[in-house]
């Protein structure tokens, strides 16, 4: 059988098979091959083949998994090569004397594919007690806020809101405009070590705060009014916050690692008329150590625990049991171990 009376699909089947250098040499051979070798499918798989996670927003015309796999790996090769001014630019934001305590995007997540119309905003926070915006493809400053008495530990940002967040030293929270720096709203929880999280609901913007005092402070974000507050944790802090992918639970993690990590249920952290916070601590035993929110499900975490000197990664489902017309509660589902 020659090639010429293969049909579309078994040169397809065959071109899964190729390398992407084969495939896209395969693409010149003729009409057939380079209609076969667009296929998106094949892209597709290649991109995950590769990636683990990959996340593509397709838009007609603009964005395609083979322009994704070619600028992803583009972008890895130059990584490698790392050959300053021709891999990639440097450019040095200058402007803090302290140190920098924290940095977040102010810009929105998009994916451009090296159009060229990339305009990155960053947002950083400093000992020095300020915190100032900068444009990252210019290395220039946009703005900085007056200096604070005390020196910031901590920021959050909404780039669709255009909000930033900082903490201080002693835990007070200011809310700053992130296109001009104007100062908007301050809340305080009295607390000389504080971890963040911004998340949104519905389009509301929310900050929820962890304080060394094991308290869990809930905001609406674009006035700082409080909605809730509750001591997650009796004996020690707040270590971190993680918030998961689709907005509807927080991970805490104590100071004391010999205490499992509590599960928070953001709806009724962010609703003023529930009576009590609907929290859960995740069954692991032994020491966690970090935990993080797995983005291929909207609820599955992960956790390295130590226990008895042996390492643990286990993933878990979080998910709502409904035990009664007026009691819910959290449940941990185990999908897999590895040690």
């Amino acid at each position: 059988m020659s090639a010429e009376t293969l049909t579309l699909d078994c040169i397809i089947h065959l071109f899964s098979y190729l390398e992407p250098p084969d495939l896209l040499r395969a693409a010149q051979v003729n009409k057939t091959w380079n209609e076969a070798a667009e296929t998106s499918s094949l892209w597709r798989n290649m991109c995950l083949r590769r990636w683990a996670f990959c996340n593509i927003s397709v838009i007609p015309g603009m964005q395609t998994w083979k322009k994704y796999y070619l600028h992803r790996s583009n972008l890895e090769h130059k990584k490698i090569s790392g050959r300053p001014s021709v891999d990639y630019t440097c450019k040095a934001m200058r402007g803090h004397t302290g140190t920098i305590t924290g940095m977040a995007y102010l810009s929105e997540n998009e994916h451009t594919f090296a159009t060229g119309n990339v305009k990155s905003v960053v947002c950083t926070t400093s000992s020095d007690g300020t915190v100032r915006a900068w444009n990252v493809q210019e290395g220039t400053q946009i703005w900085s806020s007056p200096q604070q008495e005390n020196g910031l530990q901590n920021i959050a940002t909404f780039p669709s809101d255009k909000l930033v967040a900082t903490i201080d030293c002693h835990g007070i929270i200011k809310l700053w405009h992130g296109e001009t720096g104007e100062e908007l709203a301050t809340f305080s929880v009295s607390s000389s070590s504080c971890s963040v999280v911004a998340y949104t609901i519905n389009s509301k913007p929310f900050l929820t705060v962890g304080t060394g005092g094991g308290k869990l402070y809930t905001l609406v974000a674009a006035n700082l009014s409080q909605i809730s507050s509750t001591q997650l944790f009796q004996n020690c802090g707040i270590n971190s916050l993680l918030c998961s992918p689709d907005g509807l639970w927080i991970v805490a993690r104590p100071t004391d690692n010999a205490l499992p990590p509590k599960v928070v249920y953001t709806h009724s952290a962010t609703n003023s008329v529930d009576d009590e916070l609907l929290s859960s601590p995740l069954p692991i035993r032994g020491q966690c150590l970090d935990t993080c929110w797995l983005p291929a499900e909207p609820a599955r975490v992960a956790v390295l625990h130590d226990e008895e000197r042996n390492f643990h990664i286990v993933s878990l489902d979080i998910h709502i049991e409904k035990k009664s017309k007026y009691k819910m509660s959290i449940t941990g589902k185990f999908l897999q171990t590895v040690v």
